[in-house]
C-alpha cells in the first residue's frame, strides 16, 4: 500500500522558526521511521529541531499530524498542531412512520451516508448496530423491541455523536462536521522505544517504527 513521501509534507517546516534542537537520548532518536507491514503503510519522521511529521494508512482510514515531539524515559510524547475534531450532531427529530426509525444525514461530497452506522438501544435493553445506505436508514421494529435513544458512529474515525432519545420522534436528522478529519489529535500520545523501535497503540494496531536512512536529516 502506498502512502505519500513524507518530504512533500516536510516543507512546510523549511519556513518555521528553529527551535533548539533536542538533546541527549532524544537526539539519538531523531530520523525517519518506517512502520509499515501488511495491509499497513505508515510512517514517522522525528526530526532534529524537535519537530515531527507522522502519517498512516490503513484501509478506508488517512491520517496524518505534525507537531512536536520530546523524549521522556523510555517513551516518545507526540503533541501535534492543534486540530479541530470532526462532529457528528443532531439537527432534528420528529414524529414519522409508526413502527419504523428513519435516520437521514446532510453529508457532502467526498463524504457519503454509507460511512455511517446507527447504534439502537430498545426498550428491551438490547443494541443493534444498522449501517446506513446511500438514502439514510430505514429500521423496522415491533412494538416491544422499539428504539428508545440512537447514536450514529464513524468506525473508520472513531466518531461518535451523543446519544440520542427518542422521545420527540424517530425520524431524524444529523450533520457531520468534517473539519480536520484525517488528521491526529496528539496530546503527549506515547511511543514506547523498545530497542531502537518505536511503537504506538492506533486504531487497534500495534504500529513498530523502525530507522530508515540517515541518523540526522
Amino acid at each position: 500500500m502506498h502512502i505519500p513521501v513524507l518530504r512533500a509534507l516536510a516543507c512546510a517546516f523549511l519556513i518555521t522558526t528553529v527551535s533548539a534542537p533536542v538533546r541527549g537520548l532524544a537526539a539519538s532518536l531523531a530520523g525517519q521511521y518506517d512502520g509499515g507491514q501488511m495491509e499497513v503503510g505508515a510512517a514517522l519522521w522525528l526530526k532534529p529541531d524537535g519537530h515531527f511529521l507522522y502519517e498512516l494508512s490503513y484501509g478506508a482510514l488517512d491520517e496524518q499530524a505534525s507537531g512536536r515531539w520530546t523524549a521522556s524515559g523510555d517513551k516518545v510524547l507526540l503533541t501535534s498542531d492543534p486540530v479541530k475534531a470532526p462532529r457528528i450532531s443532531i439537527v432534528s427529530q420528529k414524529q414519522g412512520a409508526p413502527g419504523a426509525l428513519r435516520i437521514t444525514m446532510d453529508v457532502k461530497d467526498p463524504y457519503d451516508q454509507q460511512y455511517f452506522s446507527a447504534i439502537i438501544m430498545t426498550a428491551s435493553g438490547e443494541l443493534d448496530n444498522e449501517q446506513l445506505g446511500i438514502d439514510g436508514l430505514n429500521w423496522p421494529f415491533p412494538r416491544t423491541g422499539a428504539p428508545t435513544a440512537v447514536r450514529l458512529i464513524n468506525d473508520v474515525y472513531q466518531i461518535a455523536s451523543e446519544p440520542v432519545k427518542l422521545d420527540a420522534g424517530a425520524e431524524l436528522i444529523f450533520h457531520f462536521e468534517a473539519n480536520d478529519l484525517g488528521k491526529a489529535d496528539f496530546r503527549g500520545t506515547p511511543l514506547q522505544v523498545e530497542g531502537g523501535v518505536l511503537v504506538l497503540k492506533r486504531f487497534g494496531l500495534t504500529l513498530k517504527f523502525r530507522r530508515k536512512g540517515p541518523r540526522h536529516l
